[in-house]
């Protein structure tokens, strides 16, 4: 569940993937809140939603397209499948409460993974991005 809440704020953006005291319970609430409608909208399933909480690459179309989904509707990919920056920093604060230490970490990993060249199909940039936070938060030792 712990490897879950740092791959969901990385996806959910980057500062609750940061934040070791933060409520989990509030962050798999709030992911599951955007999971069960992209779940129905891409065509997911059951399998896909679980392979995302545990943070594993998806095994299907589907699974990417639903962490896609989920990151456009926290607010931190836009329309052109690209990580927003601003959106993520304000996410970052709001997860870290502000903490400096821990927001500069979560903006540091945002601004590396925003800066990757990802495929255009936004469901593979989205596993794309997925991927750098997880690689990033490992590179910070915090997974």
């Amino acid at each position: 569940m712990q490897r879950f809440v740092y791959s969901l704020a990385l996806v959910a953006l980057l500062g609750a993937a940061l934040v070791r005291a933060f409520d989990e319970k509030d962050a798999l609430a709030k992911f599951m809140e955007y999971a069960e409608p992209c779940k129905t909208e891409v065509g997911a399933n059951a399998n896909d939603v679980e392979e995302a909480v545990k943070h594993v690459p998806a095994s299907t179309k589907e699974g990417r397209c639903l962490r896609a989904c989920i990151m456009k509707k926290f607010g931190l990919m836009n329309s052109n499948g690209k990580l927003d920056t601003d959106a993520g920093h304000e996410k970052a604060k709001q997860y870290t409460g502000n903490d400096p230490a821990k927001l500069a970490i979560a903006l540091e990993i945002g601004d590396i993974c925003a800066a990757i060249p990802v495929p255009d199909d936004h469901c593979e940039a989205a596993e794309a991005y997925g991927k750098c936070f997880m690689t990033e938060a490992k590179n910070h030792g915090l997974v």
